[in-house]
């Protein structure tokens, strides 16, 4: 009697909530209700926000005002009009600055690149560019990648591949680019892709950090600090990654030093060139050494930006190519006509990575990915003053401003009918070269003085991580997951993929 009674419940809860979804939508668009806004809006639909934004903007021709609780800062104005997006990125970025409000968000990532604006910005970003293009950057990081790749990356894959072991690939790949990143910024390997899978604390850190971020977004003020000064919920998550985060990366400053001390010592150890060495060194890239907090917010900013960026996108595309095997078929037809092989524990390994940049559909196939799925769903901004878009929307002064990253690629008013199609074809011309779209269109990098100064960097590491799984492996999706992102800053699958390996040659 007492199941029957709860099915009952069961039932009558979920038409009564699908009745009042129906009810509180106006024309497809939120109802904006008395004192609690469009609130009800959000909490019926967390479990599909980044899906609930492309349909809003989608309706209401790609900009839409977010009216959060009455006498709270819970607002925004959410826009992927091309135009606007253009006009707040690029033509009019003085007025719309990340601010206090991005601040309240990642203020855990401190005073670095990441979070600041102005002439600070200035500062920081030329820091990173001159190291992203130095020449020692470039020969460090062809040596760490294939050393990365024909040790590791194969030694895992190899290992699930003998024993027909079901791997989370969102998770190897997330090890994998941290490894490299780490290599790259603080000239230490902390190992975490391995057979023995070691806990990997910095991206459990970052995780959080970013779950608690979109829910800062959401939530009144008041609501997240009460939960922070009670230590609840993502809030207590988020000050053990703050903690993950010190811990980490004094240990890395300490270690670092003492390479450097024993380097004096013994002239003749091999050099290495990292941005933490850089640093410490006061190398013409980064100048004077700084305090030891700049240190230590510019390398976790490096760190962030190589731990989940080509990661989650890497994940996002062998799970776009598992449903349309054709595709696969013409990225290895692609490999065999452009790339050098060399031979590595019975595998065909790419022994040229400069040939990469041959390969035309890949980096097609990629673009659709970022399309469709790009690694920063969101990307946030404050107006400074009163200022009117190109839509002829008005915006107030503290007015928080939601670009629809991830909306824009389903646009059809952008990408025809067919938006919501994984087509690398659309990104190849007729003749057989990539079309390049206006940064405002396709957004995955962001547009104007901020696009990610990484954007290059990214496609190399995705061509040579790519190349050498598709080569040399079948990669197989385990059927009934639930393929589904996070609530969080960052386009994550919430359990990740599993998936099946087998090795091709044997």
């Amino acid at each position: 009697m007492t199941v029957l009674v709860y099915l009952g419940f069961l039932v009558f809860g979920i038409i009564f909530l699908r009745l009042l979804y129906r009810f509180i939508h106006n024309n497809g668009l939120p109802r904006n209700w008395p004192l609690l806004g469009m609130i009800p809006t959000v909490l019926l639909n967390l479990h599909r926000p980044h899906d609930e934004v492309a349909d809003v903007l989608k309706r209401s021709n790609g900009t839409f005002f977010f009216k959060g609780l009455w006498l709270t800062n819970t607002s925004f104005l959410a826009t992927s009009d091309p135009e606007n997006v253009r006009y707040i990125l690029s033509s009019n970025n003085s007025v719309y600055l990340k601010g206090s409000e991005w601040l309240k968000q990642f203020d855990i990532f401190g005073e670095a690149l990441f979070n600041s604006d102005g002439e600070a910005w200035k500062r920081h970003r030329k820091v990173f560019h001159a190291f992203l293009h130095h020449p020692q950057f470039k020969q460090s990081l062809s040596k760490v990648l294939h050393q990365r790749i024909e040790g590791e990356l194969v030694k895992v894959l190899e290992y699930a591949s003998r024993r027909e072991m079901v791997l989370n690939l969102q998770d190897l790949f997330v090890r994998h680019a941290f490894d490299i990143g780490c290599l790259m910024a603080v000239g230490l390997n902390p190992g975490v892709l391995s057979i023995e899978f070691p806990e990997n604390r910095f991206h459990k850190a970052i995780s959080d950090t970013l779950e608690a971020a979109f829910y800062r977004y959401v939530m009144p003020d008041g609501l997240w600090k009460l939960q922070s000064w009670l230590q609840m919920g993502k809030e207590k998550k988020r000050t053990e990654a703050w903690k993950a985060f010190d811990d980490l990366l004094t240990h890395y400053i300490s270690m670092q030093r003492h390479k450097l001390e024993t380097k004096m010592a013994s002239p003749n150890e091999n050099d290495d060139f990292n941005f933490l060495k850089c640093y410490l060194t006061g190398h013409e890239i980064t100048g004077p050494t700084p305090k030891d907090s700049l240190i230590r917010d510019n390398i976790i900013h490096f760190l962030f930006a190589s731990d989940d960026t080509y990661s989650l996108t890497l994940t996002w595309f062998f799970y776009l190519i598992s449903k349309t095997p054709m595709v696969e078929i013409k990225i290895r037809e692609e490999i065999k006509r452009h790339l050098s092989m060399k031979q590595v524990q019975g595998l065909q390994i790419p022994s040229n990575f400069e040939e990469l940049s041959k390969l035309t559909y890949l980096h097609a196939a990629f673009n659709e990915t970022l399309r469709l799925f790009p690694p920063i769903p969101f990307e946030f901004r404050t107006c400074t003053k009163l200022d009117f878009l190109p839509s002829g929307h008005r915006v107030d002064r503290n007015t928080r401003i939601l670009i629809g990253i991830h909306a824009m690629g389903r646009m059809e008013s952008l990408w025809g009918e067919d938006c919501y199609e994984f087509k690398p074809e659309r990104w190849i011309s007729e003749e057989g070269k990539i079309k390049r779209e206006s940064p405002t269109k396709f957004c995955a990098f962001l547009a104007g003085p901020r696009i990610c100064p990484g954007k290059e960097l990214s496609f190399l590491l995705m061509k040579a991580t790519a190349t050498t799984i598709i080569h040399n492996y079948d990669i197989h999706v385990i059927e009934g997951q639930n393929i589904s992102p996070k609530n969080s800053a960052f386009y994550e699958m919430k359990k990740g993929l599993m998936v099946g390996v087998k090795n091709r040659w044997s």
